[in-house]
């Protein structure tokens, strides 16, 4: 039980930690104060006690399959957010326009309030089935104060290293906001798979003989880079593309937002 509670720390929890600590850090570097930050956790934990109530209605629909449709379409949706937040990011530090400043807030609001509302609402359905159990109390409290601990410190040792990568890389927070935004992805694909939308077809490889996917490292992987112990062929195609395709959008932002070199003239030459 102590085991399991910390997995699904890792598993649910921990996603919430690593997002909020790439967005704060993201929109910081931006001159933005974090008052959306607690706003959108205030409507997550009210929306992700709504999903809690209405899952066995949502699980349902669909065949049966409805809670997988709803995980699968927001995740979807969380990776095209994560691309128009990239194309609305300064290349430069600056001012920004109310506009660019509104659509930022808005991407970064979106994309914690989905992804804390899908984690908590998971971590809820298990706190509730475990926690009436006989004996099951006093080792599931450990469990939440162990797993908080790890996670808190995980996301503490993150900050500082971004701040500390952010003198040599300026865009690294970006960059694990890709990678984020793509294990989300990953995490799409895996439901449709279950639900028999997308092939089940042969896998690739099997790298649980090296690391778990499971285990405590496998799913610390599988929260930073969307780590799979065994993708399908699609799987390993959309993961690749949709990092490129992120990386491609930094990049032509970068080269088409470059500023024009203006010539001037001294009074002489005029």
């Amino acid at each position: 039980m102590l085991i399991n509670t910390i997995i699904l720390f890792l598993r649910d929890a921990l996603p919430v930690f690593v997002i909020s600590t790439i967005l704060i850090s993201l929109l910081q570097q931006q001159g933005i104060k974090q008052l959306w930050y607690f706003l959108a956790a205030c409507s997550s934990v009210i929306l992700s006690l709504f999903l809690l109530t209405a899952i066995d209605d949502i699980s349902h629909t669909f065949d049966s399959t409805g809670r997988e449709w709803l995980y699968a379409c927001f995740y979807i949706v969380c990776y095209f957010i994560t691309l128009l937040l990239l194309t609305q990011l300064p290349v430069v530090q600056g001012h920004l326009s109310m506009r660019r400043h509104f659509v930022i807030l808005l991407c970064a609001s979106s994309l914690m309030v989905i992804v804390m509302t899908l984690n908590s609402a998971n971590f809820l359905i298990y706190i509730t089935g475990f926690w009436y159990q006989n004996n099951a109390s006093n080792v599931l409290v450990a469990g939440v104060i162990l797993g908080v601990g790890i996670c808190a410190s995980i996301a503490v040792l993150l900050y500082f290293l971004m701040t500390f990568i952010e003198r040599y890389c300026r865009i690294i927070c970006q960059i694990l906001l890709i990678f984020f935004s793509a294990g989300l992805l990953m995490k799409a694909t895996n439901l449709l798979i279950q639900i028999d939308v997308l092939s089940s077809e042969r896998f690739l490889w099997d790298s649980n003989h090296l690391i778990i996917e499971n285990s405590e490292l496998g799913q610390l992987l599988t929260v930073f880079v969307g780590y799979d112990a065994t993708p399908t062929m699609l799987q390993f195609s959309l993961y690749l593309s949709a990092i490129l395709i992120a990386f491609s959008l930094m990049l032509s932002r970068a080269i088409f937002s470059k500023p024009s070199p203006t010539i001037t003239l001294s009074k002489e030459a005029a």
